[in-house]
């Protein structure tokens, strides 16, 4: 009886914190911070405040003009960050003569309501309609760029749309995959209802893509960008970085651009005197 009792109140204990995971995962997932800790007005840009629509929720983002020949960088930034982190993509970008939409996801900054999978799938959609209909950029010179959480939307956008094409920096296979490497003791993929299944959209698409990964990401590791790299299909680049999982410009931006230039020598309907740049591959 002793052994018994013993049994199951661990059991019982194991249970409550399957379920807690169940219950919190997406609080748990999406942290979004509200408050902006610049514009781009403060980072010596001129900037357009850009109000969309994505179902009942109004997304409050921002647009940085550039050279209408060259590529236009449709933005999906991490989780626990926001539009007014963005500074050093933003000069970037600018610097490379790119036109920018930085998208606040839903229950980011001032976008209301609350992120979800499923809410950043719409809020996607919901830019690139602008871009697309509002704005009349054709869709061959517009490139998704995704970091960390942002691969999620970036890449079921590149399903759904004829892009141009896709970075993904920082980017997990998927939320299951990741989920079972922090919890091994816990049957996560049982648990999670939170997929992001980038891994398996890649191997669908033909898009262009570039993957960026910094060798000392302890947030997403880098087998996580191999294993995406491996699994495209299209035209692709890896550059392998150095330095944290949020810290990928400031340190890395000649690769960075290098990579991106490469990508941009792939698209169609972009400067055609542009010369692709070998980025390095694993």
């Amino acid at each position: 009886m002793h052994w018994s009792l013993w049994l199951g109140t661990i059991l019982s204990f194991y249970l409550g914190i399957c379920l807690y995971m169940y219950l919190t995962q997406e609080r748990q997932l999406f942290v979004p911070p509200r408050d902006w800790r610049a514009l781009p007005s403060d980072w010596g840009l001129a900037y357009e405040t850009v109000t969309l629509q994505s179902g009942n929720e109004t997304l409050t983002s921002w647009f940085i003009e550039g050279d209408p020949i060259k590529p236009v960088v449709l933005f999906f930034h991490g989780n626990a960050s926001n539009i007014g982190d963005l500074d050093d993509y933003a000069q970037l970008f600018h610097d490379m003569g790119y036109s920018t939409l930085l998208l606040e996801y839903r229950g980011y900054g001032k976008s209301s309501g609350r992120p979800s999978e499923v809410g950043l799938y719409a809020d996607a959609r919901a830019a690139w309609e602008y871009l697309t209909a509002t704005r009349q950029i054709a869709p061959q010179r517009i490139v998704l760029f995704g970091h960390s959480l942002g691969g999620g939307p970036a890449c079921w956008l590149a399903e759904q749309a004829a892009v141009a094409g896709l970075v993904l920096e920082g980017t997990f296979t998927s939320i299951p995959d990741r989920a079972a490497e922090l919890y091994p003791w816990l049957p996560t993929r049982l648990l999670v209802k939170v997929y992001f299944p980038n891994m398996q959209r890649l191997a669908r698409l033909q898009v262009p893509l570039l993957v960026v990964h910094s060798q000392e990401d302890a947030v997403i590791p880098i087998a996580h960008g191999r294993a995406l790299y491996r699994a495209a299909r299209g035209p692709k680049s890896m550059v392998v970085t150095q330095g944290p999982h949020d810290g990928g410009v400031r340190q890395n931006r000649q690769q960075l651009e290098a990579g991106l230039r490469g990508l941009e020598g792939r698209l169609a309907g972009v400067n055609p005197n542009s010369k692709p740049t070998q980025a390095e591959t694993p």
